[in-house]
């Protein structure tokens, strides 16, 4: 074997999207995976022992907002690599209108991997905390149109947050705008669904396959659960037509009251991801990382493999890049990330410490980020690893 490969040995490899679960070894050359096998006989310059932890393939956070697109996003290297995460979506923190002034940072200025959400707002979430506009006249379809064809396969498609507080007297018209352009332009949309102008199953009903709805276990104004704690007909109805339904907890778009009921039906979500920002990010006891997401969903009954599934294969076939990140298949980009699993009492919330209404949990369980591997790269590495 050539001295310039790395080598992880002695872990527990875990990777779903080829139904791996086996103690086994990984070699990695050139920026991707080489092959996986017996390789305790053989030495090179650089050998990873991951005894007694999970070798997996690198995280994908599906839900997130990245510093500069948005100013209170993320440091999103130092925050993503620490956290196991290989691969960021970035949820519609920038518009038509402002994008492009972001897109060097995106396209070749960090070594993660950033996929963007282009809002359905012209400015994105660029004048926060004062609120989008979405008036649905203001929405430039052709605007919008022309920045997908001119930077095609960019995005992973078009955002819009439907809130009432945000959607004000226009209700469900701008959903009804944004779906519109989304199929003549055909993409995607992501729909953060907090606090809705109307029942959730209105909102559910209208979205296509492949549509995301975020924040699926919130609390605020209509919810998931009918009044009897049941999930609503609309979401089986919509996952059967292949809606994508996605936990991104931030500090206040999940609650034990909605999922706790919900992951006892088996209503689970196909993707967990963070929608962390600097108010959230590394904040107890809320969604903190993706680490600390993927510990929380174990501990609310889902098995880690299939929580784990939910950060990795999942994300990575929604956006139709299960080739190259999302699995530890040989010819795959190198991402790596290597969790220890660690018996440790934590408090898991639905809402900041400083929120009286928080209700907590108390897990024994955290699954640890030791290292972080991007394409052949070691990005990151707890120092008593």
């Amino acid at each position: 074997m050539e001295e310039d490969t790395l080598l992880i040995k002695n872990g527990l490899v875990l990777d779903p999207a080829t139904h791996l679960k086996k103690k086994t070894d990984v070699a990695i050359r050139n920026g991707k995976i080489l092959e996986l096998g017996d390789f305790s006989q053989e030495q090179t310059h650089f050998v990873i022992d991951a005894k007694g932890c999970y070798v997996v393939p690198g995280l994908i956070d599906h839900h997130s907002h990245i510093y500069p697109l948005m100013k209170t996003g993320i440091p999103s290297e130092s925050l993503c690599f620490a956290a196991g995460v290989t691969t960021v979506v970035d949820a519609g923190s920038t518009g038509y209108a402002t994008y492009e002034g972001y897109r060097t940072f995106i396209q070749s200025e960090t070594l993660l991997q950033i996929r963007p959400y282009l809002n359905i707002c012209a400015t994105g979430l660029a004048t926060l905390p004062h609120l989008e506009n979405l008036d649905p006249d203001s929405f430039d379809e052709g605007r919008i149109a022309e920045i997908f064809a001119k930077f095609p396969g960019e995005f992973e498609g078009l955002k819009i947050r439907t809130s009432k507080n945000i959607v004000k007297e226009f209700g469900f018209r701008p959903l009804d705008r944004t779906l519109e352009i989304a199929e003549k332009i055909g993409v995607p949309i992501m729909v953060h669904c907090t606090n809705p102008p109307g029942p959730l199953g209105e909102v559910i009903r209208r979205l296509r396959p492949g549509d995301v709805l975020t924040h699926m276990y919130q609390n605020i104004g209509p919810t998931l659960l009918d009044e009897t704690k049941k999930v609503i007909p609309e979401a089986y109805a919509a996952r059967e037509r292949g809606v994508i339904f996605e936990a991104a907890d931030a500090r206040a778009h999940f609650s034990f009251e909605v999922s706790e009921p919900a992951i006892a039906q088996g209503f689970l979500p196909d993707i967990i991801a963070t929608d962390i920002t600097q108010f959230s990010m590394n904040q107890r006891p809320t969604s903190f990382n993706l680490a600390m997401q993927l510990s929380k969903y174990t501990f609310l009954g889902i098995d880690f493999y299939e929580a784990l599934r939910r950060c990795t294969e999942n994300p990575a076939r929604v956006m139709g890049r299960l080739d190259t990140i999302g699995s530890l298949a040989p010819g795959t980009d190198a991402d790596v990330a290597i969790l220890k699993p660690v018996e440790w009492e934590n408090e898991f919330g639905d809402r900041p410490y400083y929120v009286p209404e928080r209700q907590l949990r108390k897990g024994k369980m955290l699954y640890k980020p030791m290292m972080t591997i991007k394409q052949g790269k070691i990005v990151y590495r707890d120092l008593l690893f």
